[in-house]
């Protein structure tokens, strides 16, 4: 395949973006990336092609990832991106967004003949070296397939979902299971703590039964010890982020007419909840 795909561009170096570009950057093709914080753009000199703009990785550029925050952030990329990018090349949507969302860019991309998958990503392995994600896509399958290289840097497992949109789609849910229970878990250390249950020896049964799933030990960590101001920082980030990504399954339920209460409760805890135990 690298020999279709000789120049990537990657939008958003982030927690999660940055990890992907790391990958990218250890292959033997050309990488552009481009973020809005210096500092993250700094950590790849040497390693890839410092963008001055969003339009500049799009030039000349076979593929470009996109991993920003949400819709308005994506679509603040495809405007800048689109004009700049030539025909035949594809454009990954890792960022979680409204599958909706993907399909009209996708629209405003065809014209141009630009090939547009979505392509969300979830995190599988922890670890700060070597592919780490499971990669869903969404789109023509035969378009994936033209950007498995890029796919496999970062990705421990792929699959093609089905038409544009049905990846991203089930990636919410699948954040739907992940915010749902690391809500629970906090609720959980609340209660045992009350009920002067021991925590480690409370965590040591849910860890070997599988109830205390990764996200959620993390998040009741954090719950256990807030730390210093960075880790509170980040994890008050992720209460944005987790609103964010109940509001977008909540969306998702509605428009197909499903039921959906322990997710609009949930959205309703979430955010107030993180921020007390970042504020704690």
């Amino acid at each position: 395949m690298t020999d279709t795909i000789r120049k990537i561009g990657f939008i958003g170096l982030g927690s999660m973006g940055g990890d992907q570009a790391r990958e990218l950057a250890k292959l033997p093709l050309d990488l552009t990336v481009y973020d809005v914080f210096p500092e993250a753009l700094a950590k790849f000199e040497g390693r890839a092609k410092l963008a001055a703009s969003m339009a500049e990785v799009g030039e000349d550029a076979d593929a470009v990832g996109i991993c920003v925050r949400d819709d308005t952030q994506v679509l603040e990329c495809v405007d800048a991106l689109l004009p700049a990018m030539k025909r035949g090349a594809i454009l990954l949507i890792h960022s979680t967004i409204k599958p909706k969302t993907a399909q009209h860019i996708a629209e405003r991309a065809a014209p141009l003949g630009i090939d547009v998958i979505d392509a969300p990503v979830t995190r599988t392995e922890m670890s700060k070296d070597g592919p780490f994600v499971f990669c869903m896509t969404g789109g023509e399958e035969s378009v994936a397939a033209r950007v498995q290289v890029v796919l496999n840097a970062f990705s421990t497992n792929t699959m093609h979902i089905g038409p544009l949109g049905s990846a991203m789609a089930l990636k919410i849910c699948n954040n739907l299971v992940s915010w749902c229970g690391i809500m629970l878990g906090i609720e959980v250390a609340n209660v045992a703590e009350a009920s002067g249950v021991p925590m480690d020896k409370l965590l040591t049964v849910m860890k070997r039964n599988g109830n205390l799933t990764p996200p959620m030990a993390g998040f009741v960590d954090f719950r256990n010890n807030p730390g210093d101001a960075a880790r509170r920082a980040f994890f008050a980030s992720q209460a944005g982020i987790g609103e964010k990504d109940l509001a977008l399954a909540e969306e998702l339920a509605a428009g197909a007419d499903a039921v959906s209460p322990i997710t609009s409760h949930t959205k309703t805890l979430l955010k107030k909840t993180l921020l007390a135990i970042c504020e704690s």
